[in-house]
């Protein structure tokens, strides 16, 4: 499966990622790239691992520099878990405190998260 990325916005201050696929050093710019066309345009972020079929420490790198520069601006991301083969690697590397992560149902879209953390006004 090839890796895709693609992102969408409420329109709100509010975005969502979903990169699917196999996430690792060549497909990194990829997701860096979507990463930060949503942050430019939203405070809060949403980035949803769970279609990732595969993640290397490259990946998991690049969302804790994507976490850490939201805060930086005054922005939120928000990432919702992986499968256990996507987050075993995050919890090696402890990532718990890097990371603000949800766990959401399969049958669940990003979006319902997103609208909710958004009219709570948990947007930074």
């Amino acid at each position: 499966m090839p890796f895709l990325c693609a992102w969408g916005s409420l329109g709100s201050g509010a975005a969502w990622v979903e990169p699917v696929g196999e996430l690792d050093l060549a497909t990194a710019p990829q997701l860096e790239e979507t990463l930060e066309a949503a942050q430019a345009s939203a405070r809060l972020v949403v980035l949803d691992l769970r279609r990732l079929t595969f993640l290397d420490s490259t990946g998991v790198h690049l969302v804790i520099d994507a976490g850490t520069q939201a805060r930086r601006s005054g922005h939120r991301l928000v990432v919702i878990r992986g499968t256990g083969q996507v987050q075993i690697l995050f919890a090696l590397m402890n990532t718990s405190q890097c990371v603000e992560m949800l766990d959401l149902p399969t049958s669940q879209p990003a979006v319902e998260v997103l609208v909710e953390l958004a009219r709570s006004g948990v947007a930074a």
